[in-house]
């Protein structure tokens, strides 16, 4: 078959994007990767949420990939706060907040199949409805994930329901067909699909549902994940080099902070979380909120420390109306919150709002002294938040040490976006936390399903990232990791029942376990012993683990939980332990 330029070159770029960033993969799964890459990376979505968002190699209906992304930055899954009756789920999200449903399928094929849609069309139409049990989707058959999947977006919903969000649905088909070949025929059952979903989705919902070949996927790899945003000064800005500072009038700097159209904050703007917000009581806020409801003679910015900014670009198309691309807020969070929750709230008075802000905004390519304004302005607040602690002098070694490994570690949100690394060996501080939780501490329940948790505090932190252990603790949990995801993709792995998304982390505790031949739980201490751990596990010392894994899952089915509910509590890791400690000869 003769190709195409366009399907030329969707190949060639699939071929680099595989070579340089998954090249121990498989053709058909690295496609699956970039097949959900190519359709988010515009939204800034990152690959350790596109790896996540992969539902299974079997049972997945028709669906490689799916992904719920709400306020355009947070993936929401099983275990999201936000899914739970607790009073501050919704915390941080304002009405018309955007949520964005984005289902993938991927063939790495140059001919079409008209049967994606349809099949689509099936199993959303069973993941959507209230009515279908999850033993109904389970006899379906669907796998873990894809049930997951179904039940985040069901609850989610179900929450969001008095924000109104801006609901997307996108579903799109890739693969490197011609749109040429898309004929009537193909055409209806993507309309069939289109129409479906908007009858079934509240009416402003905006829905899409493409084919994506390989002149579109040519048309989304060259889209950036670039993003700019308005800045109005008063007056032209004092500029300095790289760097500018002037004055803000609030109203103008709450609109900046929002979405157009909405009432929701930019999160991606914030270097640490907005979700790490100290909240409207502590007291600091508080004082902000009284200052902003009440008038008296001292100007709002005489009173404020004022706004740090670090930005990609800026160009000023007038003297005071600036436009800033990928503007980062490293300093002022506290303050923008609480100026944004009251702008919403209408509790800032008439003079406030015309008063002004202070703004620093800095033009900085260079990654070390952009790193050194966001540690030298963040060490100004007393916020507790992970993505302070990027900031500690034994993060900034460890992402060194890591560095020297092949590793690169992502210690800050954004931080090699739009750099040359290869994708399948950067990983976030979450990502390290899991694998550490499961290798080190052997809790691969926690490091499944409540890894934040792990990491709430700073005694919990610590017993995950803490200077007295070993640099190597931190690669060889991440190696072996690694050998576990390579062995699950393997078709002996493919042949047990439960996905990936369950049984990696049982897999790496259980080898320390096992290769160590431990007698009990107690004789373990990775801070001391990491040296004795190998982390090149060979398939089948793994597949031993798996079968044990199954063997232990099956003994404590009772129909009463979901396998997934089994794989986050503490009675399968136990019993899983105790089995193969029965195996190292201990009791």
């Amino acid at each position: 078959m003769t190709l195409s330029p366009d399907q030329e070159m969707a190949i060639h770029a699939f071929q680099d994007y595989h070579e340089k960033n998954y090249p121990k993969l498989d053709e058909d799964s690295a496609f699956e990767l970039y097949a959900t890459h190519l359709v988010t990376h515009s939204q800034g979505v990152s690959e350790e949420a596109v790896r996540g968002s992969i539902v299974g190699e079997s049972n997945d209906g028709g669906i490689d990939s799916f992904l719920i992304l709400l306020n355009k930055t947070e993936v929401v899954g099983t275990d999201s706060v936000r899914l739970t009756t607790k009073k501050n789920s919704l915390e941080g999200l304002q009405k018309k907040v955007p949520l964005d449903i984005v289902v993938v399928q991927s063939k790495n094929s140059t001919k079409w199949d008209s049967e994606v849609f349809p099949k689509l069309r099936d199993v959303l139409q069973m993941m959507m409805d209230e009515k279908v049990s999850i033993q109904k989707l389970r006899e379906y058959p669907l796998n873990e994930d894809v049930i997951g999947a179904a039940v985040t977006l069901r609850k989610l919903r179900r929450k969001l329901i008095p924000l109104s969000p801006l609901v997307t649905f996108r579903v799109h088909y890739v693969c490197f067909g011609k749109s040429k070949e898309i004929n009537e025929y193909r055409k209806s059952k993507r309309r069939l699909l289109d129409n479906w979903l908007k009858e079934k989705l509240p009416q402003q919902t905006k829905v899409v549902v493409e084919y994506a070949g390989a002149e579109r996927m040519n048309e989304l790899a060259s889209e950036n994940a670039d993003f700019d945003v308005p800045l109005q000064f008063v007056k032209a800005p004092v500029r300095d080099g790289g760097a500018m500072v002037g004055l803000v009038k609030l109203r103008d700097y709450a609109k900046f902070l929002r979405r157009p159209k909405s009432e929701a904050i930019r999160d991606e703007m914030f270097a640490v979380n907005v979700r790490d917000f100290a909240g409207k009581t502590a007291r600091v806020n508080s004082a902000i909120s009284a200052t902003l409801a009440a008038d008296d003679k001292s100007a709002f910015w005489w009173l404020n420390n004022g706004i740090t900014i670090i930005a990609d670009d800026a160009h000023d198309p007038t003297e005071t109306d600036w436009v800033l691309t990928n503007p980062l807020i490293v300093n002022g969070l506290q303050t923008s919150n609480i100026i944004h929750l009251s702008s919403i709230a209408g509790t800032i008075t008439r003079k406030r709002l015309n008063q002004s802000l202070l703004v620093r905004v800095v033009r900085e390519p260079d990654p070390d002294i952009r790193e050194a304004i966001i540690i030298g302005t963040n060490n100004q607040t007393t916020v507790n938040s992970l993505q302070l602690h990027a900031n500690d002098p034994f993060q900034i070694r460890l992402e060194k040490y890591l560095l020297s490994k092949g590793w690169y570690y992502e210690r800050r949100r954004y931080q090699y976006r739009g750099a040359a690394v290869a994708a399948s060996k950067v990983r976030s501080l979450t990502e390290i936390a899991q694998a550490v939780i499961a290798v080190h501490l052997l809790a691969p329940d926690t490091a499944r399903a409540r890894p934040t948790a792990q990491l709430s505090t700073d005694a919990k932190f610590e017993q995950v990232f803490n200077e007295r252990f070993p640099e190597s603790l931190y690669d060889k949990s991440l190696r072996l990791m690694e050998n576990v995801e390579s062995y699950l993709r393997t078709p002996t792995a493919l042949a047990f029942p439960d996905t990936a998304t369950n049984t990696r982390f049982y897999l790496a505790s259980g080898y320390v376990v096992r290769s160590m031949r431990l007698n009990k739980l107690d004789d373990f201490s990775a801070a001391i012993r990491i040296n004795q751990v190998k982390p090149a596990a060979s398939n089948k010392q793994l597949a031993e683990i798996h079968q044990i894994l199954t063997d232990a899952a099956e003994s404590l089915e009772d129909g009463k939980i979901s396998r997934d509910q089994l794989f986050k509590g503490s009675t399968l890791k136990k019993e899983f332990f105790a089995r193969i400690i029965r195996l190292n000869g201990g009791n």
